[in-house]
């Protein structure tokens, strides 16, 4: 997850051509941090209303979609992963970058559970804490005795199902890039978005197996396309994002999944960089991850503590505010100094003389 990202032109291993054809630059000035809030903000929304079970809620379950948000931060990472791995040096900068940017916050998440789990005195939190540093939190995402009597379910952080699909996502961008590199580029992306939609309407009737890696591999994709042609995405972009919003009536109309990907990645992403500048709390920092880490053991330890049923829009607005609060905290204590310290060792190897080990670009 990556913020104000730029684009240049830059050099193999041999300083003589593009590792890959790449648009002339990405402005700075983009949308993809407060885009990435609200995304993560109407996940927050649907939780509310499903953890606490309250029907003053209803109207936010039929007019936001989860769904819809984490596709939109799939399209997201597509498009900005594939821009890392492109400007690192190498494979080991590449991995290092992302484990910094991902796993402080993912720790801090799991902290923040046992700290609630202590604290109302249960301590069998073995397997929940194997579970969930792993990336394995649905083999056991609850701990015994904690929100056991929550109306919606005992999870501790049901969200975190997703950041197993992101680190796939991680692993899979060398091995992407490197067939791209080797074989025609936009031949490989259709091919793997192909596979991955073949794979989704194939388990349409589990959709647990469904929505895991292979199946939302698509979303990923489409990002990945229009950040290799950004500079056509941005000649063309009215157009290419009206035949979005048309494949998304398609969609709804005959129900083929294919139209999916390609309208919600295309119209999140023409969100991100066609729209005119809007920073909002994102001028402080990037707090979209921080707020999807950490919203829903907040949610339910609201809900537990029988606030929703008071007033449900009252408690949501104070969700909201304890939720913005965390993720704030999360970013300037956790998150923005393990970016720093990720920036001082690329910097510390650069003036060390590393030697970069991608493979050269096919001419």
């Amino acid at each position: 997850m990556l913020t104000n990202a730029v684009v240049e032109g830059e050099l193999d291993v041999k300083g003589t051509k593009p590792l890959a054809p790449k648009p002339a630059k990405l402005m700075r000035q983009n949308n993809f941090d407060i885009i990435r809030l609200v995304l993560a903000l109407m996940v927050v929304l649907v939780h509310s209303f499903d953890l606490s079970g309250s029907e003053s809620l209803l109207i936010l379950a039929r007019v936001i979609s989860p769904h819809v948000a984490v596709e939109g931060f799939f399209a997201i990472s597509g498009f900005l992963i594939f821009g890392s791995y492109e400007r690192c040096k190498s494979v080991r900068e590449y991995c290092a970058n992302r484990a910094w940017r991902i796993l402080p916050g993912y720790w801090l998440s799991t902290i923040f559970c046992l700290v609630i789990a202590f604290s109302m005195g249960h301590f069998q939190v073995g397997k929940f804490l194997l579970a969930n540093l792993t990336f394995a939190n649905f083999l056991h995402p609850g701990i015994d005795g904690v929100f056991e009597s929550n109306p919606g379910n005992d999870f501790m952080n049901g969200a975190l199902w997703t950041i197993k699909i992101e680190v796939a996502f991680y692993l899979a961008v060398p091995l992407i890039v490197w067939c791209c590199r080797r074989w025609n580029r936009d031949a490989v992306l259709l091919i793997l978005f192909v596979a991955s939609i073949v794979y989704r309407v194939a388990l349409v009737n589990h959709e647990k197996l469904a929505i895991q890696f292979p199946g939302q591999l698509s979303f990923f994709l489409v990002g990945t396309w229009l950040y290799y042609h950004l500079d056509f995405f941005r000649k063309h972009g009215v157009w290419i994002t009206l035949g979005a919003a048309l494949s998304y009536g398609l969609y709804v109309w005959m129900g083929w999944f294919v139209f999916r990907p390609l309208a919600i990645s295309t119209l999140t992403l023409g969100a991100c960089l066609l729209l005119p500048n809007v920073k909002g709390p994102t001028r402080w920092g990037d707090f979209s991850y921080g707020t999807y880490i950490l919203h829903y053991p907040i949610i339910q330890l609201v809900v537990a503590a029988g606030l929703f049923r008071t007033h449900a829009w009252g408690t949501l607005l104070f969700v909201i505010l304890i939720v913005g609060f965390a993720a704030a905290l999360s970013w300037f204590y956790v998150e923005k100094p393990s970016l720093a310290h990720a920036r001082s060792n690329r910097l510390r190897q650069s003036a060390l003389g590393a030697t970069p080990n991608f493979p050269p670009a096919v001419p």
